[in-house]
């Protein structure tokens, strides 16, 4: 790992649970799974924290949203959604 991190300029020591850890959280987030989630199972305290982090590894959801979209309005993907659902935040 050390030819590699003198590679990328990184300077700071990377532990293998740390390389680990970043690999899970990129390899879920690139793949769809939702920033809220990934926060709760990486211990952020704020989600923001896991986006900034990882946005990186997320710069395709736009077009992937784009392309669910798509097939669900052309009828090639069917979603099942609750029919009720309570509202995270209350109106006042």
């Amino acid at each position: 790992m050390g030819q590699v991190k003198q590679d990328a300029g990184i300077t700071r020591k990377i532990t293998p649970p740390h390389w680990l850890r970043h690999f899970f959280a990129s390899a879920g987030l690139s793949k769809g799974v939702p920033v809220t989630d990934m926060a709760e199972w990486l211990g952020h305290r704020d989600p923001r924290i896991t986006q900034e982090t990882y946005a990186h590894v997320m710069r395709d959801a736009p077009g992937r949203l784009w392309a669910l979209m798509d097939s669900v309005f052309t009828g090639e993907t069917e979603l099942s959604l609750p029919l009720e659902f309570e509202a995270v935040v209350q109106a006042t």
